[in-house]
């Protein structure tokens, strides 16, 4: 805070800004930021007050616009003004729009403060028009430049300057000034006699610059090359495989396509040519091209009998672009390299286009576009303004691709490629993540690895033509061969180290340290390391790491089994329990005619399950088959005794699966939908003599044969007895069942688990657990319905596949069985499947065994640590 008030006592007392007392509109706050001197600048968030700034838009220019200004100069010198934007004074009204707080008080700006939107502007206008009529003085901002061809003529430009700015008051900041160079750092660019070119610290920033992690950083890269663009030939070609990324429907994947895309930019510009300042006076050559995926452009002139580059731009072609035929994308390239240097072309009496597509050529130079196609007639017609003759030249002699060259590129020998290899890989080795002491010790295993060194001396000495007279140690590195290259003792596989296999387990713990999946590990090792199988290695990695077992996500859905219709009316039935407004129901519902019963209960024990139910079937009869879920009220004795003496078969879904019992929890939609009415008879009369869309037939006729009568008019002959076909019924529920499974299967994404099998180990977690962290052995199978009984040191369970994860067999301690459980007996009942998936989850975390004995009838407990506990006499009436 000391810094912040020293500062701003300095800014008052040189009448930058004045102490505010009284009340005001506006207060923006203070933004302090630490310079790297160790001082501090005050600025002001000032983002509101921009919103209702009127700007006095102005055209900045750039370095392309004074270049051409700079032909023929060779003496250079540079003005900075000090703290510009604080030389020029606020009117009065408003200085109280500037005010801010800090923790002194508050102040406000009397000078032009930085952060306004229209500062820039501002104050180029006023240094253009102080500056004005000046020859050989350019300004950018608060940027000025001073330039001529001899001393003499510069030191009297740079005079009449310098008297300009004394009579204005300005001040220069003498630290930033330079006078008389042959060559000075001007706008982010170093220019010279021979013209301009990147400047110095800019290549060095990107030079340096680590490859990108993730989207935001390749963003800020890309902008920082994009804008030395102009020194690089087909920059949007070379580093198009690094703009895929920014696509929204790409992932990330930085490989080595973008890797060496990347290397290759940053070769480039370390080596970019410098651009000659564009001369109005000489004859001047646009040359284009087209790929299949971009335009390339440049634009030069003849000095001397030598074309030297001005300026290159690039671009890639949009989707629609590319579906162009050929001709099309190269004159699209032509006419957008001619508008793209229109700042240069307009007005001049002629100059030369050469493109190497050799039917474009009479197209260009007619002047009657009737018989051209479309497409070009269109782009040809906007090449009109321009006094343009096309030239063909061959593809290989194309100034495009190399602007440095001036006649066709040669091959280079074997030396010269095996230099520029080593170069290379040196490069990557250098700027890869390892310290010096762990590439020395890769360096000395790799020495006495003794498949490394017969690789080695296989890169060295050449590959034999197959890998049958090859070790089988050897042969793993056979059809990799191609991009193997050795240095400094190390083998190197494209940009990555080869691992000797000592080093192999720690390297592979390195890479999972962070716990991350297969996919983010394999990209993580993709960045620098590598051997033959390391994919699978690091697969085996996961498979078998505790805390990865234990901390996995659910399993994937599996495909919908959807349930075939019954061949009678109340043959089969699904039961469930549910609660709405704190009283309790039950739900009762036939898979045939989806005909629904509510009864409500007073409690809900397995004797008022069981009443209500015999009411039930007292009206209807007694079905075949009833399935319910694994709630006590029936896995208990006394439900078991009644199954038995009504003869109906009991089948249990999955327990903690609601889906296994889709048909109920569908229905308890219903049945709460209905009990949301007022007159919840009159609600379940109307669902009872509604057609379902799945049969086309309502509950009621499917299951009495008829019509019932409602509170809508109906016909009596409407009201007869009349059985629906049961082969129309069926096959139209069957095609309805079919669309479900589609949707349900397209939508999650839904493919098969791995089978199970008797001894196989695994985890199990349910669907509100949050870990795998119980285990067990799989004792039994049902693989139509994808459930499994589970042995765990706590009982026999039964589970859903999808609650049940394999893991290695050493992964898993051993279970040990106590005698009581041993003597647990369970039984493995058929499983319902879903008809589609239900959100109803209304079962406990807690695993439970799959039998239950009656809680009613028995007054003593025992907890999983064998503890006994006495049930309280005021809990005898549930179970």
């Amino acid at each position: 805070m000391g810094k912040v008030e020293t500062e701003l006592n300095r800014l008052e007392k040189e009448g930058i800004i004045n102490k505010v007392v009284k009340p005001t509109d506006w207060c923006a706050p203070m933004v302090p930021v630490v310079k790297r001197n160790g001082n501090v600048r005050i600025c002001v968030d000032l983002k509101k007050l921009n919103e209702a700034v009127k700007r006095e838009h102005l055209m900045l220019p750039n370095l392309d616009d004074i270049s051409p200004k700079l032909q023929g100069s060779k003496i250079f010198s540079k003005l900075d003004a000090s703290n510009g934007f604080h030389q020029i004074p606020l009117d009065e009204d408003s200085c109280h729009l500037t005010t801010f707080i800090t923790p002194f008080g508050r102040y406000c700006f009397t000078r032009v403060p930085f952060g306004i939107t229209s500062a820039s502007e501002i104050f180029q206008r006023k240094m253009s028009e102080l500056l004005k009529g000046l020859i050989g003085v350019e300004v950018i901002i608060d940027d000025i430049l001073i330039h001529a061809a001899t001393m003499h003529e510069h030191d009297e430009r740079l005079s009449k300057a310098l008297e300009r700015i004394k009579a204005s008051g300005m001040k220069l900041n003498r630290d930033k000034c330079e006078f008389r160079k042959p060559e000075i750092e001007y706008f982010g660019h170093v220019i010279s006699a021979d013209g301009v070119k990147p400047s110095y610290a800019r290549i060095e920033a990107i030079r340096e610059l680590p490859a990108p992690t993730n989207v935001t950083e390749l963003r800020r890269i890309i902008g920082m090359i994009n804008y030395l663009g102009r020194f690089v030939p087909n920059m949007a070609t070379i580093i198009s495989p690094i703009t895929e990324l920014l696509k929204e429907d790409v992932a990330w994947t930085w490989d080595f396509p973008q890797q060496k895309s990347f290397e290759e930019v940053k070769k480039l510009l370390t080596n970019s040519p410098v651009l000659a300042f564009y001369d109005a006076n000489k004859s001047t050559i646009v040359s284009a091209d087209a790929s299949s995926f971009g335009l390339g452009a440049a634009l030069f002139q003849i000095d001397d009998g030598e074309l030297k580059p001005v300026a290159f731009c690039s671009r890639k072609l949009t989707p629609a672009e590319m579906k162009y035929a050929q001709i099309e994308k190269e004159c699209l390239a032509s006419v957008w390299a001619c508008e793209k240097f229109s700042r240069y072309l307009v007005g001049l009496d002629s100059f030369t286009l050469y493109t190497d597509h050799k039917p474009l050529i009479p197209l260009m130079n007619t002047q009657d576009l009737d018989r051209t196609p479309l497409r070009c007639q269109r782009l040809l017609m906007r090449l009109r303004r321009f006094n343009v003759k096309a030239e063909h030249v061959s593809g290989k002699k194309l100034f495009v691709p190399d602007t440095l060259s001036r006649s066709p590129i040669d091959k280079p020998s074997n030396n010269e490629l095996a230099d520029e290899v080593a170069a290379y890989v040196h490069s990557v080795e250098s700027t890869r993540p390892i310290s010096d002491q762990k590439l020395d010790q890769i360096r000395m295993e790799t020495a006495k690895d003794p498949t490394l060194q017969e690789v080695m001396s296989y890169t060295r000495f050449g590959w034999p033509n197959h890998s049958r007279s090859m070790k089988d140690e050897c042969k793993e590195y056979y059809n990799s061969r191609s991009e193997l290259s050795i240095s400094e003792g190390l083998v190197i596989y494209r940009h990555r180290i080869t691992i000797p296999e000592v080093l192999r387990s720690e390297i592979i713990e390195k890479i999972h340290e962070g716990h991350q999946g297969i996919n983010k590990c394999r990209e993580r090792a993709n960045t620098c390391v590598w051997w033959p199988g390391i994919v699978n290695d690091i697969r085996v990695k996961i498979s078998s790491c505790q805390f990865c077992q234990v901390n996995r996500p659910s399993q994937r859905r599996e495909p919908l089994i959807t349930t075939s219709l019954p061949e009678r009316p109340w043959q089969k039935l699904a039961v469930d329990l549910c609660e709405y407004e704190g009283k309790q129901f039950l739900v009762l519902v036939d898979y045939y005619s989806r005909y629904l019963e509510i009864a409500h209960l007073p409690t809900i024990t397995s004797a008022q399950v069981i009443r209500k139910l015999k009411n039930i079937f007292a009206r209807f009869g007694i079905p075949e088959e009833l399935v319910s879920d694994n709630g006590k009220q029936f896995v208990s004795e006394a439900f078991h005794d009644f199954a038995t003496s009504y003869n109906f078969k009991q089948t249990f879904s999955s327990p903690h699966y609601p889906q296994a019992n889709g048909m109920a929890e569908s229905s308890v939609k219903i049945a709460k939908r209905i009990l949301r009415q007022d007159d919840i008879f009159k609600a379940l009369l109307a669902y009872r003599s509604t057609p379902i869309e799945s049969t086309g037939v309502s509950p009621a006729q499917l299951l009495m044969g008829r019509q019932i009568r409602t509170t809508l008019p109906t016909l009596s002959s409407s009201l007869q007895p009349k059985w629906p076909e049961y082969e129309e019924v069926h096959n139209r529920d069957n095609a309805t069942k079919i669309r479900t499974q589609e949707y349900y299967n397209r939508r999650y994404s839904a493919s098969p688990l791995s089978k199970l099998h008797p001894g196989d180990a695994v985890r199990i977690k349910t669907d509100k657990e949050k870990r795998w962290n119980s285990f067990g052995t799989i004792t039994g199978t049902d693989h139509a319905n994808r459930s499994y009984t589970v042995s765990t040191p706590t009982g026999n369970f039964r589970r859903n596949r999808r609650h049940l994860q394999s893991i290695p067999g050493d992964s898993v301690p051993q279970i040990s069985r106590s005698p009581v459980d041993q003597d647990l007996e369970i039984s493995q009942p058929k499983i319902s499947v879903p008809i589609e998936p239900s959100v109803n989850d209304r079962f406990e975390d807690k695993i439970e065994p799959v039998l239950q004995p009656d809680i009613a009838n028995s007054d003593v407990l025992r907890t999983r640590s064998g503890r006994a506990v006495i049930r309280p006499k005021h809990l005898n009436d549930y179970v």
